[in-house]
């Protein structure tokens, strides 16, 4: 006999990252072969009721369940980190406002946790670090929290291009913690010294930087293919964030081959291994002098073959896979 389906609800509303609806995506191509499908809702009006579970996506920044979820069927959260609350408020917030209001605001959420983190059946987290942070911050059962890593999309794969072109690739949202104040300050350190480079930023206009020589801005929407095309022709990616509850990006450019200078703390350093470089991100010295390294033809291709290797080993199929077994784990609890 076949196995039940079993009939997942999730949580999409219009609010959030377009970066979880693809995370979303990718996980529920998938689970058709674990015998789930996913039956999204956007809002409490349209919460479906005949599903087996509900699944919320969207705790990224340490939010607690939404209570409109709760008390329906089990409920499984994905917790993408707990950034607001690890960071200082200026490293996370970047405003007088938000130092003076963050401490505030980070005893809400965990109070929210503390009442309602017995309602949520099981939690998924996105790396073992994020795992850890959650144990620690909520005192949630271990026992039902499964460590589920991202995958990464078929679009991005290496190209056969003779060599890389003279520039260092960003992308973010721009916040703060993705320490794009220091980036600049690197580059300006080893600019002129070498002329010819240049830094490509993709960041939302709202968090366009002042103009700064060998410095080009991209404001407009990349699609994946455009954006695996910037990876792809890099000298190097560089994301030394200061927190990250896991680090997308990084898996993106390792898969184009592109050699990846990343920070030694949060997830970052779990999701890259030994294949990126790894810098203390308050450290702008050291991210120079990393950036100065990829300039040798021979560390370039070393950490672009190391990428490649690295990055096979996270796949959507796998993640799937975890996934449905916090699923399981929910219903049977």
């Amino acid at each position: 006999m076949s196995q039940p389906q079993l009939r997942v609800g999730v949580f999409l509303p219009d609010y959030i990252p377009q970066s979880f609806r693809v995370y979303a995506r990718n996980v529920g191509q998938h689970l058709p072969d674990h015998h789930m499908e996913l039956v999204p809702f956007h809002d409490q009006p349209s919460l479906p009721k005949s599903v087996d579970l509900l699944w919320d996506v969207r705790s990224g920044g340490g939010n607690p369940p939404l209570e409109f979820l709760l008390g329906h069927q089990p409920l499984v959260m994905t917790v993408h980190g707990f950034a607001p609350l690890t960071l200082s408020g200026w490293d996370y917030f970047g405003t007088l406002k938000g130092m003076l209001t963050a401490r505030y605001s980070a005893r809400k959420k965990l109070a929210r946790w503390a009442r309602l983190k017995n309602e949520v059946s099981a939690i998924v987290a996105v790396s073992h670090y994020t795992r850890r942070e959650l144990l620690n911050y909520v005192g949630y059962p271990a026992e039902r929290v499964v460590v589920c890593p991202h995958g990464v999309d078929a679009v991005f794969q290496t190209s056969q291009i003779a060599s890389p072109d003279q520039y260092f690739f960003h992308i973010s949202n721009g916040e703060p913690r993705k320490n794009i104040r220091r980036i600049l300050k690197a580059f300006r350190n080893i600019h002129s010294a070498h002329p010819e480079l240049r830094l490509v930023l993709k960041v939302p206009s709202a968090s366009v930087p002042p103009a700064q020589a060998g410095v080009h801005v991209i404001t407009e929407f990349l699609d994946d293919a455009a954006l695996a095309q910037h990876y792809q022709n890099a000298l190097g990616f560089l994301f030394p964030s200061l927190y990250e509850g896991f680090g997308m990006p990084i898996l993106e450019a390792m898969a184009c081959g592109c050699p990846v200078i990343t920070a030694n703390v949060s997830a970052c350093s779990e999701v890259a291994g030994d294949a990126a470089m790894t810098v203390d991100p308050h450290d702008v010295t050291a991210l120079a002098n990393a950036m100065e390294r990829l300039l040798n033809p021979t560390m370039h291709q070393q950490f672009s073959q190391k990428g490649l290797k690295r990055v096979q080993g996270f796949t959507w199929a796998h993640s799937a896979a975890q996934h449905a077994q916090a699923f399981k784990l929910a219903v049977s609890s």
